[in-house]
């Protein structure tokens, strides 16, 4: 079974859900919003925070259109420059105040430069987004510093994911493949939970699969928890302080107390997903005083021939059970059974001796 680790801790099919907060760019430039990120990530439960490094000259041309609705800005570029990031100064003290807190920092780096300054924070793993999943130059440079990669797979082919897992392999870094809807937001009903089975079936043998979530939580909590039941042990959702802000990825983002459910949801259904027995202890009791047993209908003495009509089937179910009834009618009593009290096989004859 494909299994690695992140700071130490395993993470694989047989361990609980590695649950990431993407705060992505919701810290606006600010350290200190940036520290409020991970501070709260950190009280809710989550393994690690993940931001992202970018920079808008080697991200986009100056030119590309906008694929979504946005009246402040024009181009891509324009969108992405608003923006400066954090300074090399401030990643290493956000960096430093996340290790204080124990929490594990990621980022996502969007070119190659990006991914050289995270190494200087000797990051625990990579991040690619769904995005680049056929920038194979950054896929190799990321890969080559021998840190897991997690690679999210959003409107990606079954071949894409091939070529990109292909590529992280020959670079011997470990990898998880993340099942994700590059929508923003995913509508409840598209969120194809279900491709993470398919993706276990093509890559599980080699990757541990994930799930990067974009559904709306106001909509829907399930999506998470759903994808740790179908499999998923690694899991991302955008996270927020604030989930009233307009743009970026607020809307579809938790909120602290989100996030502490989340994490709660996610821990819960991997637990109830590890068993397989035939029938639990916490059952047992039940299935002795719940069930019914053969009874008898009314005072019945010694010698009688046992009809249908003398028998009831009550609680507890410590006696014999009615699916018996047929080879107690007819049966002699060896001793008397009063009202309510059971037909136990020591106070039946023999089936084949004299019915009286």
């Amino acid at each position: 079974m494909p299994e690695f680790a992140i700071a130490g801790l395993p993470v694989g099919p047989d361990h609980p859900p590695y649950v990431i907060a993407e705060a992505g760019v919701h810290h606006y430039d600010s350290l200190e919003l940036a520290k409020a990120h991970v501070l709260q990530a950190r009280i809710a439960g989550v393994e690690a925070i993940k931001f992202q490094t970018y920079a808008a000259k080697r991200l986009t041309t100056h030119w590309a259109e906008l694929y979504w609705k946005d009246p402040t800005f024009k181009t891509q570029f324009e969108v992405f420059a608003a923006k400066r990031g954090l300074s090399h100064p401030e990643y290493a003290e956000l960096v430093a105040y996340a290790q204080g807190l124990g929490i594990t920092f990621l980022s996502t780096p969007f070119d190659t430069d990006s991914a050289d300054l995270l190494a200087e924070f000797e990051m625990a793993a990579y991040k690619i987004a769904s995005a680049d999943l056929t920038n194979r130059p950054l896929l190799d440079h990321v890969a080559r510093k021998g840190k897991p990669v997690l690679l999210s797979t959003g409107a990606s082919t079954f071949e894409e994911i091939a070529a990109a897992a292909a590529t992280v392999a020959e670079a011997g870094a470990p990898l998880a493949l993340l099942h994700c809807s590059l929508a923003y937001p995913t509508p409840v009903a598209q969120a194809n939970l279900g491709r993470i089975r398919r993706l276990a079936e093509r890559f599980g043998a080699s990757t541990v699969i994930g799930y990067s979530d974009h559904t709306q939580p106001q909509l829907s909590e399930v999506a998470c928890p759903a994808a740790v039941a179908l499999g998923a042990r690694v899991i991302e959702k955008h996270f927020t302080l604030n989930k009233h802000l307009g743009g970026d990825d607020h809307y579809h983002a938790v909120d602290a107390e989100g996030l502490k459910r989340l994490v709660r949801d996610c821990a819960d259904a991997f637990r109830m997903c590890q068993g397989d027995a035939e029938i639990t202890e916490v059952e047992r009791a039940a299935r002795s005083y719940a069930r019914r047993s053969i009874v008898a209908a009314r005072d019945l003495p010694a010698g009688t021939v046992v009809q249908l009509t003398d028998l009831d089937f009550k609680r507890p179910g410590t006696g014999l059970s009615p699916t018996e009834v047929d080879q107690v009618v007819g049966r002699r009593l060896l001793a008397a059974v009063p009202y309510d009290g059971l037909l136990l096989a020591e106070n039946l004859a023999a089936a084949d001796s004299p019915a009286a």
